[in-house]
């Protein structure tokens, strides 16, 4: 017995030992199976199939590459491969590297940045094309041309005038040419700010004309430093030299404060049409910053090369070189201007966009139709307007403006001229005035007046804005007063017509009605075109009416 229980104590342990060792067995491939994947088995990843690889790209173009294709024996998904090998194909490692970097630096020194999508390559493709196709390298490549031609005309202006003051001319004073720099540069003082209070309301409204008026203004102001030594040789002449001087000064000054806030509001364009956001003018602004940092100094280089040229040469060899520097600054700015698509109504171009609306609304005969269909009008988009609209301030424009109401409009009266000159008597206003505050339909007040100018008394229309009145409502204000002029010039030539108070009533009325068909149709068809009407900014005296 005791032998027997023996051998099987023996067999127990044995079995034992085979147990243990196939659970060692099963242990070990279980752990070598999991050191190969490197993960967990109940958290194990499988690797990325639907995608090829993934690019991470930075604004400038540098870009890098990920891919979940490979995996090695070690169980790394290829973190570096994809990277260094697509770079190796690309030439990062390359001979041409260099010239990639470089290309970059300049993309990110002197262009907007954008973001690329994965499909494109580092050399800024898309980049380019993009700034290519709203026109922005063109409007750089003539702007930068201009700021060139002027730092050029500047280096001969300024030879002129140290000729002017004496400098290498013997019995001048040192004391003497510093006063006549500093009754110049006062001179420039005093007029930027009485312009900035002048003007300084109206630049975001005409932004383009005013900026083409301080490019004028800088070739007046030029040609004038130009010409002002000429008249030192002339008895009778010699004391305009200084007045002369100073007129020139006060050119550049005028150029100085209507470029500076006009440059402001295009930069904000560009941002928008580049980035499709506002906060992109910050970037805008450095890279237009950068940009004439570089024409400066190429302007330096050209200058000091046409200094030592000219020397004390031929004048006529200066003069033909400045007319043809001039030229070239009014074609490049007029050029570049033409690129800018603003896309918000100023007067000019409210005048142009309804001209075309009431043109398609009107029968055969000429009358409003009041049921026209969406689809049969059409108004120009910002690029069409863009390459017709006026650069220049000219009297003109005014009168062109006013064809289609066929009487002055006048917005933004105040209220002691909108009771003067109106056709409605007390009480009548008081009631309209009051009915419109009550229905709160339209934050102005409209009405026909007659107003005595130059011993004649004309018909004018006249619009007073109530605090409340929102920029979309001026194109709804300038609409209504064509409607009106319309309605006017009709009757008149209706011999059924028989009081004045009479037809301005009738006219009015049928102005009304036609605005209330008009209306929705035509925000769609500017809305459709690409105006923004809550930017709308017309021409208006400045008041508006509050009640105490």
């Amino acid at each position: 017995m005791p032998c027997n229980q023996n051998m099987t104590k023996k067999r127990i342990a044995l079995l034992n030992v085979v147990l243990l060792v196939d659970k060692c067995h099963s242990f070990d491939a279980f752990t070598s199976t999991n050191q190969r994947s490197h993960l967990p088995m109940v958290n194990r990843v499988e690797p990325l199939t639907s995608y090829g690889k993934i690019i991470s790209r930075k604004s400038d173009g540098q870009y890098k590459t990920y891919s979940f294709d490979d995996w090695d024996e070690e169980g790394h998904c290829g973190r570096t491969n994809g990277t260094i090998e697509k770079q190796k194909k690309d030439g990062f490692f390359g001979p041409s590297s260099a010239l990639l970097r470089v290309r970059s630096a300049i993309r990110s020194t002197f262009l907007p940045s954008l973001t690329g999508s994965p499909g494109e390559d580092s050399k800024g493709k898309h980049q380019l094309d993009t700034l290519r196709s709203s026109g922005y390298l063109s409007y750089i490549l003539y702007d930068n041309i201009q700021d060139l031609s002027t730092s050029l005309r500047s280096v001969l202006a300024t030879q002129r005038i140290l000729e002017g003051v004496g400098v290498g001319r013997a019995g001048a004073t040192a004391l003497s040419a510093t006063l006549n720099f500093l009754i110049r540069d006062g001179c420039g003082m005093v007029a930027s700010l009485l312009f900035t209070s002048y003007a300084a309301r109206g630049f975001r409204r005409n932004v383009k004309r005013w900026k083409f008026f301080a490019d004028i203004m800088v070739n007046f102001g030029i040609t004038l430093e130009i010409a002002a030594p000429s008249v030192l040789s002339s008895p009778l002449l010699c004391k305009g030299f200084l007045p002369l001087l100073c007129l020139g000064n006060v050119c550049k000054a005028l150029c100085g404060v209507a470029a500076g806030a006009c440059g402001g509001a295009l930069q904000m364009y560009w941002a928008m049409k580049i980035m499709g956001t506002e906060e992109g003018i910050s970037e805008v602004a450095a890279k237009s910053g950068a940009q004439r940092t570089v024409v400066g100094g190429a302007g330096l280089v050209l200058a000091a090369l046409v200094a030592k040229w000219l020397g004390n040469g031929d004048v006529r060899t200066a003069i033909c070189l400045y007319c043809l520097l001039t030229l070239l600054h009014l074609v490049t700015n007029h050029r570049a201007l033409k690129l800018v698509a603003l896309d918000w109504l100023n007067g000019w171009r409210m005048h142009l966009v309804v001209e075309e609306f009431l043109k398609c609304a009107k029968d055969g005969d000429g009358s409003i139709d009041v049921e026209v269909a969406i689809g049969s009008i059409v108004v120009s988009n910002p690029v069409e307007v863009s390459r017709k609209e006026p650069l220049f301030f000219l009297p003109e424009l005014r009168s062109m403006k006013r064809q289609m109401a066929k009487y002055p409009i006048r917005m933004g009266v105040s209220f002691n001229e909108f009771s003067q000159y109106s056709y409605m008597p007390q009480p009548l206003l008081q009631s309209y005035l009051t009915k419109t505050q009550n229905q709160r339909e339209d934050n102005y007040i409209i009405s026909v007046g007659r107003e005595k100018r130059r011993s004649e008394t004309n018909m004018s229309i006249l619009v007073s804005y109530f605090s409340t009145s929102s920029n979309s409502e001026k194109a709804k204000v300038y609409l209504h007063c064509c409607l009106i002029g319309q309605a006017l010039t009709s009757l008149q030539t209706d011999e059924r017509a028989v009081g004045e108070v009479e037809m301005i009533q009738k006219a009015e009325q049928v102005a009304r009605s036609e605005l209330e068909a008009l209306w929705p149709i035509f925000v769609r068809c500017v809305t459709a075109a690409g105006w923004k009407l809550d930017k709308t900014e017309c021409s208006t005296e400045g008041y508006e009416m509050y009640f105490e």
